[in-house]
This record gives C-alpha cells, sequence and structure tokens, in this order.
C-alpha cells in the first residue's frame, strides 16, 4: 500500500490500457472501464481504456506509448517481447479459473462431415481465419490442423477472409464462409449472445490446450508503477474489501476470474509453432537451394533469439 500512496502522490500522467478486441470495439471499452477506474484510484492517476481490433493496431499505439498496458495475443505480446518494450507481467484466468483455451475449426451442420471430407475437397470451401499475427486466429489451426497435413490454407481453400472470432462467426452463421477459425473461450461467449446460430454449427476440429491471453507492460514505465500494476491485477477480485464486487466486473469485462502470474516465459509454446510453420512455408517457395540455405538460417537465427529471451530452451 506504499507504494500505491507514493504514486498517488507523485505520478500524474495518464495511462492507457490497450485491448485486442475479440467484439464490438465499444462494447469492450465499455465493460472494462469499471476495471480501469479501479485502477486508477489504486495508481492516484487516469487510466484510459481503447480497445482494437486489428494486431498491428495494437503494435504500433504500443511502440509509440499510446498504450502503456495491454491485453494481446499471445503472438501480439511476442512481437512486443521482440521489439524490446514490452515485458508479460499476468494472464488471464476465465470464470472458474480456467487458464487456457483452444483453437477450433468450425462448420455449419450441413457442412462437411470430418476433417478428412473437408481436405478432400481441394477449392471447394470458403475460410474464414484470423489475422496472421494471431495464435489463436491463425498460427495454430494454420499449422497443426493444415500444415501436419502437408496442407497450406491459402492455396487450399477457395476463398481466405480475415476477421476477429465473432467476425469469423458471423461469416460462417450468415453462409458468407464455410469454415470459421474461433476459440474456446469466444466461442463460449458467442453461444450466449447468438444461441440460434450455434445450433445450426459443430466444431470440425480442435487444437490442444494453451495459455490464456497475458498483459504486458512496458518495460520503460518506472519501476514502482510497474510494481503497482502488477499488485493491482494479482489481487483484483481475490483481496480486500472489495472483492465481491471486483469478481463481478471481471466477469462483465470478459467472464474473468481474475489474473494469474506470468513471465515472458509463457510465450515459449508459441515460438516453436512459429518455427515449424514458417519452415514448412519455406520448403513450399519457389528459392534456390542457396537461397533456401540463407532463408533456414535467418530463421533459427530469429527462433535461438527469442529463446533466449524468453529464458532458455528449458
Amino acid at each position: 500500500m506504499a507504494t500505491l500512496a507514493l504514486l498517488a502522490g507523485t505520478a500524474r500522467a495518464d495511462l492507457t490500457l490497450g485491448l485486442l478486441a475479440g467484439k464490438n470495439e465499444g462494447d469492450v471499452v465499455a465493460d472494462w472501464q469499471p476495471v480501469a477506474n479501479d485502477l486508477a484510484k489504486a495508481l492516484g492517476q487516469p487510466v484510459k481504456v481503447v480497445a482494437v481490433k486489428d494486431d498491428a493496431e495494437l503494435l504500433r499505439r504500443f511502440a509509440s506509448k499510446e498504450i502503456q498496458i495491454a491485453r494481446a495475443n499471445t503472438g501480439t505480446a511476442l512481437s512486443l517481447i521482440e521489439a524490446g518494450n514490452g515485458e508479460i507481467f499476468a494472464r488471464l484466468a476465465l470464470t472458474g479459473g480456467v487458464a487456457d483455451y483452444r483453437s477450433l475449426l468450425l462448420v455449419r451442420n450441413d457442412g462437411p462431415a470430418d476433417f478428412d471430407a473437408l481436405l478432400r475437397d481441394k477449392q471447394r470451401w470458403r475460410l474464414a481465419t484470423g489475422a496472421t499475427s494471431s495464435t489463436a486466429g491463425y498460427l495454430i489451426p494454420a499449422y497443426l490442423a493444415f500444415a501436419k497435413r502437408n496442407v497450406l490454407p491459402e492455396a487450399f481453400f477457395r476463398e481466405v477472409k480475415s476477421g476477429n472470432a465473432e467476425d469469423n462467426f458471423r461469416a460462417l452463421a450468415d453462409r458468407r464462409v464455410d469454415v470459421a477459425v474461433c476459440n474456446s473461450d469466444d466461442f463460449d461467449k458467442l453461444r450466449e449472445t447468438y444461441p440460434r446460430d450455434v445450433r445450426q454449427m459443430r466444431v470440425l476440429w480442435q487444437s490442444p490446450s494453451f495459455s490464456y491471453d497475458p498483459l504486458v507492460y512496458r518495460k520503460d514505465l518506472p519501476a514502482a508503477t510497474r510494481t503497482a500494476v502488477a499488485r493491482f491485477f494479482l489481487d483484483y477480485g481475490r483481496k480486500g474489501a472489495n472483492t465481491a464486487q471486483e469478481k463481478t466486473r471481471l466477469y462483465y469485462a470478459d467472464q474473468l476470474s481474475g489474473f494469474l502470474s506470468s513471465s515472458n516465459r509463457q510465450l515459449r509454446e508459441v515460438t516453436d509453432l512459429q518455427l515449424y510453420f514458417d519452415l514448412f512455408k519455406l520448403n513450399l517457395a519457389k528459392q534456390t537451394d542457396a537461397e533456401r540455405t540463407a532463408s533456414e538460417k535467418q530463421l533459427y537465427r530469429r527462433y535461438n533469439q527469442l529463446v533466449a529471451v524468453l529464458g532458455g530452451p528449458k
């Protein structure tokens, strides 16, 4: 509490909490504003909330110091860490203490019977997927569902659209695509919002479990601010006189139960997938042997650098 009191007396600059939105940006801001207001009271300085659908926009605003604290997916968080200006301090836990998710491929009930049936018809189906910087929305299904079966989604599907989880869901429900990438967390929320549409869908494929979204703050924030921010999130909804009210705010923010301590190490599960998928795409590229060797060395060089930044191979 002494740290928070010191901050209240000395630091008055605005902080901005940036959120990667899986639904309408205005709704996300409204849902998170009560939590941000509590953070502002704890720090003694204004806290603004912004929400963006685009990973690149979150990266740009974080790099330009418009955002000091970010709720990102693991792929975007990896880019923030690699750029050298971000550090993971916590990760989200859902209602019931669930701290992981699965990537999903959704189809309508009248769609392909199973994944093998999907793969038998190249250039027949249309896909709605996430941005290439998204782990759950792109990397996990692109590698684990498709590349491991020697399939590149962009070459296999007749049409590929890009959007967030709700965009993809709506495209499938409206018959603008035949397959939609989603994740288990967003699908549960969409089930509450669109129960009739969900009844017309089924899960065609699901991934193994992956750690849920991290919180990242800028490394150049004052040390006392970083400590206070981390303590606020880790204690929120768990300690203090307002626990019940905070739990309600967490639920309405994103159906959360709280936040768990984390570090850059969380992203190690992503770096391996990135390398394997990049090597797969490299094998499909039209290059000379010398060019392919040089590209492969570059991929392994980046991989080794990332592993070192994230705490080593084990």
